[in-house]
């Protein structure tokens, strides 16, 4: 309620500033701190960490294999880039004597 200091939120409702009239019915999913426990020597969650681990595990499970398939990118286009000097050496070797036909 920073940015709208005169909204008054009625009995039931509460406040999001991103809603047309900033008052909503549904309560909000990640409502309170320490809504989460985490393991021993973490600090207290707040509803900004919970919301990044939230958003970084749906990008998990929308692909849990992006790592590795990055990881494996390199060398292929490592192996494509070898491959393909190759290919245009052995054309030069190939078209060579062709050439040297056509000029004579």
């Amino acid at each position: 309620m920073k940015k709208f200091p005169d909204s008054k939120t009625g009995p039931g409702l509460h406040y999001n500033p991103y809603f047309a009239n900033l008052n909503l019915a549904m309560a909000p999913p990640l409502g309170a701190d320490g809504q989460v426990t985490y393991a021993e020597g973490n600090p207290e969650p707040t509803i900004d960490q919970m919301a990044k681990d939230v958003a970084a595990f749906l990008t998990w499970t929308a692909e849990p294999k992006l790592v590795k398939r990055k990881q494996t990118g390199w060398p292929v286009l490592g192996f494509l880039l070898f491959a393909t000097i190759l290919a245009y050496i052995a054309k030069q070797q190939v078209w060579a004597d062709k050439k040297k036909k056509k000029a004579a």
